[in-house]
């Protein structure tokens, strides 16, 4: 499919042209990867003419990239033997930066895509919709033929999820139910970084796969891994339109690493606390409906429903004895309803009434009965038992520790005390949970950011210095903890719209053109686009679409004034500019921190707000130890 044309002779083109790349000199160009040079068509059996064609002369150049042919570029002269060996060289030459430019491209495609799918993770709330999604976005994101996802979610990493994007059914099959896929997804479990391989038919730990087709055979596997603990893995196969993955594959799928890790640790959390509310919910009520029943049948009934729904058993039976250590009350419930005076399995109850211990007993096909103690440490007031269903490890499904609690709260249900305390516990503990979410939030868009600013080596480790800057400010103005953390993330993502800049802009070693300039203004708004479909990132939308507005009015993108420009960015733009002018560029030297200090002050009510560069002045004079950033030596 013709993409471009130039020349005196684009009108020989047809609209719409199009050729089989297996026939022509084209077609040989392509089959044998190599620079075609035709000195007469004429005597080319190959060439294929349009009609009315003048050309006596032609050079073809595949455009190859990691081993797959894009495309190509034809050049055509109306004389023969036209083309020398520097036209040749020179075609190729530019063959070659075309196909690089063209990776590039994509790259910060797929990277702003990387971003914005951050979005899409954060909202997932089951861990079974988020393990297909990721599957999805790995596929997406890394252009693979096929994603296969494991992950290990629970305290004792015993909850097990799978999921697959991609329509290979035998590879599946093999990945699922063989004994070595097993060892190779292990292998890619506790691995330390994404590692690749380049035919999966020729490396030992994945030789036993079963390919859907040769497109496949290429692999990249990512391990998933959460405070240095491995929780699942990622494996995708067949880059798409390419041989092999490659480091920017590689690089990508570390950040990809990152927000899986994120938002399965989420969405697991969430289902804990669900879960968590669920069980504190239906005791606290069965405490209500003890102390409110007229007779102890009527609470022994409650009692046993309410652990019915908890252990979700096949039967529940309940004893209630008085103090004399008589049955006073007693209850059966299964599939066909609620009874009474049936008969009760008196010998494992006698077992736990004389250990006070709970007591596991199998009863065989994939059941498990539990008979638990309803006691304090000084009265035994009867037994809860239950025939519960077993995991695939022979395991009982149940909770132990929802059931104990269930047993304790009915012991004494006046005692809210305790269950209140245990609450207050389970708060702290989420909260605490939920801060290291939030940490590792900031973590990814520090890593998202490293990866931005290494795109330019003058302003490597810009975004880390003017957030830590900026924050010890905030601290100054007595902003709220709030507000500084909206600042620091703000800080570290002004610049994520430079994504969206060409970098022959941003690579420029001399001052900008006004046409530059013009595309470069872009990249606030083009940055405050990304974020601003992300719930948590919303708050720093102003900073980010204003950090380059000035007091005078004179900034972009809006031209506000003075208190118009929101504080944050007031604040961000005076550390913005004083890191750029201590900080070397290929335009100019830095200066020193003092001789920025004065220029700030000398701009101050001009370009910047006069308050905030008095309290900033105050901020560098002093520089406490550990106040200012350190910044790496600088060639």
């Amino acid at each position: 499919m013709l993409l471009a044309a130039a020349g005196k002779q684009i009108n020989l083109i047809p609209s719409g042209f199009s050729q089989n790349v297996s026939v022509g000199a084209l077609g040989r160009a392509i089959r044998q990867r190599k620079t075609q040079v035709i000195n007469d068509i004429g005597m080319d059996v190959d060439y294929i003419r349009f009609e009315n064609e003048p050309n006596l002369s032609a050079v073809i150049i595949p455009l190859i990239f990691n081993g797959y042919v894009n495309g190509a570029i034809i050049l055509n002269s109306e004389q023969i033997n036209a083309f020398g060996s520097i036209d040749v060289w020179l075609a190729e030459a530019v063959a070659a930066e075309l196909s690089r430019s063209w990776e590039r491209s994509r790259y910060h495609q797929r990277l702003m895509n990387l971003v914005q799918t951050g979005s899409q993770l954060s909202a997932m709330v089951q861990p079974e919709t988020t393990v297909r999604e990721v599957a999805s976005i790995a596929r997406d994101i890394l252009q693979a033929r096929f994603t296969f996802v494991q992950v290990h979610l629970g305290q004792e990493r015993n909850f097990t999820l799978c999921a697959s994007s991609g329509a290979s059914p035998r590879l599946l099959e093999s990945l699922e139910k063989s004994e070595s896929s097993e060892a190779l997804i292990q292998m890619a479990f506790h691995a330390v970084q994404p590692f690749r391989v380049r035919d999966v038919r020729k490396y030992a730990p994945t030789s036993h796969l079963t390919l859907d087709h040769v497109g496949l055979k290429s692999m990249i596997a990512i391990p998933i891994r959460w405070h240095r603990l491995s929780i699942g893995t990622i494996l995708a196969f067949g880059k798409q339109n390419e041989v092999f993955f490659n480091e920017n594959d590689q690089s990508l799928a570390e950040l990809l690493s990152i927000q899986a890790a994120g938002a399965f640790e989420s969405t697991w959390l969430q289902q804990e606390l669900r879960g968590s509310l669920r069980i504190t919910s239906l005791l606290y009520r069965l405490s209500t409906q003890i102390i409110q029943a007229e007779n102890l049948q009527n609470a022994a009934l409650d009692i046993a429903q309410t652990a019915h729904k908890i252990a979700k058993s096949s039967t529940t039976g309940i004893i209630l004895l008085g103090l004399e250590g008589h049955i006073v009350a007693e209850v059966q419930i299964n599939s066909t309803g609620v009874h009474t005076g049936v008969e009760h399995p008196m010998g494992i109850i006698k077992d736990v009434m004389e250990s006070g211990q709970l007591i596991y007993l199998s009863q065989g096909n994939s059941m498990t009965r539990a008979c638990l103690p309803i006691q304090t440490p000084i009265l035994k007031y009867g037994i809860l038992w239950m025939d519960i269903h077993e995991d695939q490890g022979h395991k009982s499904i149940a909770n132990p520790n929802d059931l104990q609690a269930l047993v304790n709260q009915t012991a004494i249900a006046l005692e809210r005390s305790v269950l209140l305390v245990e609450s207050r516990r389970q708060a702290t503990e989420i909260k605490a949970a939920y801060d290291t979410l939030e940490e590792t939030y900031d973590q990814t868009l520090a890593a998202l950011m490293s990866a931005l600013d290494a795109r330019d080596r003058e302003t490597e480790g810009h975004s880390l210095r003017v957030s830590h800057l900026t924050a010890k400010l905030g601290k100054l103005l007595n902003l709220s903890h709030d507000q500084l953390k909206v600042l620091e993330r703000g800080s570290l993502l002004h610049d994520i719209g430079k994504i969206g800049i060409s970098d022959t802009i941003l690579h420029k070693p001399g001052p900008l053109s006004e046409e530059e300039w013009k595309l470069m203004r872009h990249h606030p708004d083009i940055g405050a686009r990304i974020v601003e479909g992300i719930p948590f990132l919303q708050d720093t939308i102003p900073l980010i679409r204003h950090h380059q507005e000035r007091w005078n009015g004179t900034g972009y993108p809006d031209g506000l004034h003075g208190e118009e420009i929101p504080i944050l960015a007031r604040m961000f733009a005076i550390v913005d500019a004083f890191d750029a002018l201590t900080s070397n560029r290929p335009y100019r030297q830095k200066i020193s921190e003092q001789e920025a200090v004065d220029y700030l002050q000398e701009e101050a009510g001009i370009l910047f707000d006069p308050e905030i560069v008095g309290i900033f002045k105050k901020l560098v004079t002093e520089n406490q130890p550990g106040l200012l950033p350190q910044k790496n030596h600088e060639k």
